[in-house]
């Protein structure tokens, strides 16, 4: 899945390096795949609905903490 990060930053790269950093989430910066990349991050959706449960709440967290 693919998420627009326009509005919490302008840097996929550096955002998913806090991310898993600050809260365990290992998401993919966007800028891996070109084009507009700076501006989403992707996240695999191939897992129990448990961990995709998880992993929106750490992505919550992790755009609060972000964005302070």
């Amino acid at each position: 899945m693919w998420i627009n990060v326009q509005k919490v930053t302008d840097n996929s790269a550096d955002f998913a390096a806090f991310l898993r950093k600050e809260t365990g989430l290992i998401v993919s910066a966007g800028i891996v795949y070109r084009g507009n990349g700076q501006d989403f991050i992707r996240i695999n959706l191939a897992c129990p609905l448990a961990m995709v449960k998880d992993g929106m709440k750490r992505l919550v967290e992790g755009i609060r903490k972000y964005s302070k």
